[in-house]
């Protein structure tokens, strides 16, 4: 390997690595977080998501929750205020209400709110 193509690669590598530091401390400053754990189909207009929520704040969350269908069109809604005097860490589970049966459920985001 010459020496210039041995430059590239470290160069490549340091690149790589910086990028992946700065991804890793912009999520490290997050005040929420979540983790899709699962969904049940409850009925034709209704499903069930199960999620954890990270607090790391001493504010409470608002998660918004989406239901999808065969083609992955949103056919419903919730939003779930989560308290932090609950627990930084909780395991929860909401239903959302169909407007056809829905065959995916999932947290599409949670924001800290005063």
């Amino acid at each position: 390997m010459s020496r210039r193509n041995l430059t590239l690669v470290i160069a490549g590598l340091a690149v790589v690595v910086a990028g992946i530091a700065w991804y890793a401390f912009g999520i490290a400053k997050e005040d929420v977080r979540w983790k899709d754990v699962g969904f049940s189909v409850a009925s034709p207009t209704a499903i069930d998501v199960t999620y954890e929520v990270y607090l790391y704040s001493d504010k409470d969350a608002d998660c918004t929750l989406r239901a999808l269908n065969t083609r992955f069109t949103e056919v419903g809604v919730a939003t779930q205020h989560v308290s932090r005097a609950d627990g930084a860490q909780q395991r929860l589970t909401t239903s959302i209400v169909t407007t056809e049966e829905a065959t995916t459920a999932q947290v599409q985001y949670c924001v800290p709110v005063d």
